[in-house]
């Protein structure tokens, strides 16, 4: 069982990671570093967190580690703290490898992990490498974990957490679109929601089955859906999305490679 959980950087995700866990367990201990006050300050009311004096307090108060900083800081933020052996180090910065984060965590074991924000409301895919019993079973709280065979699928894979972010922009255009076709707004936004949680929840229901093969069941000759869907292809929709995931995954690679030389 968890019991005391640290978490140095207290952010954005931060602050999804601590609503998710307290949701998931009013028995963990959460201890914040200080440094950003106001959000520590808020959080340690709202989710009843514990603010520690320094970095080094947090380290000192749990054995498991979360070090949720910008990922320029990560190394910085904890080059002056010293960690215990059998501690358990998880960055969930994107673009941190282990061997930059190694060493500064040493004699603590280091592992990379990345959820996205519906942690709040433990619904967050995961990823973790390497696999790590306590990290596993802390992420487990938040939703799915999804152990990586290897470090090298860990930025393909991260890609997806940008995707995430864009579905809202595409739910957003078309709520905006219901509405000014004249569907009442608070139907129109329901509308859009559902029919995605819908649309993912089939999926999963049928993991056997490709995704293309589930469009091709809706997508009937003369149907509506064909026909959106070839105005779609036709105006390099679909190819956009793909462009999209490149240019994140080579920025990335980039930023990786600038942490390994730092």
């Amino acid at each position: 069982m968890i019991e005391q959980v640290g978490i140095i950087g207290v952010g954005h995700l931060a602050s999804y990671l601590v609503e998710g866990l307290r949701r998931a367990s009013h028995d963990i201990q959460i201890v914040l570093s200080p440094r950003n006050a106001a959000r520590a300050t808020s959080l340690a009311a709202r989710f009843g967190a514990t603010i520690a004096t320094d970095n080094q307090a947090v380290a000192d108060a749990a054995d498991l580690i979360i070090l949720a900083t910008r990922p320029g800081d990560a190394t910085t933020a904890v080059e002056d703290v010293t960690f215990r052996p059998g501690q358990t180090v998880v960055s969930v910065a994107a673009a941190l490898p282990l061997e930059t984060l190694k060493p500064v965590v040493s004699p603590a074991t280091a592992v990379r992990a990345l959820p996205i924000s519906c942690a709040a409301i433990n619904e967050s895919p995961t990823l973790l490498y390497p696999d790590n019993p306590e990290a596993r079973a802390l992420f487990a709280l938040l939703g799915r974990v999804h152990v990586l065979p290897g470090e090298s699928h860990f930025i393909p894979a991260s890609v997806i957490a940008a995707f995430y972010g864009w579905v809202y922009a595409l739910l957003d255009e078309t709520v905006n679109w219901a509405i000014q076709a004249g569907v009442p707004p608070l139907t129109a936004r329901s509308l859009v929601l559902e029919t995605v949680r819908g649309a993912a929840d089939m999926a999963l229901a049928h993991p056997d089955e490709e995704l293309a093969g589930l469009l091709d069941a809706l997508a009937t000759p003369g149907g509506i859906t064909e026909h959106g869907l070839r105005v779609l292809q036709q105006g390099r929709g679909l190819s956009a999305w793909t462009e999209a995931l490149e240019a994140v995954f080579d920025f990335t690679a980039k930023r990786a490679k600038n942490a390994k030389s730092s």
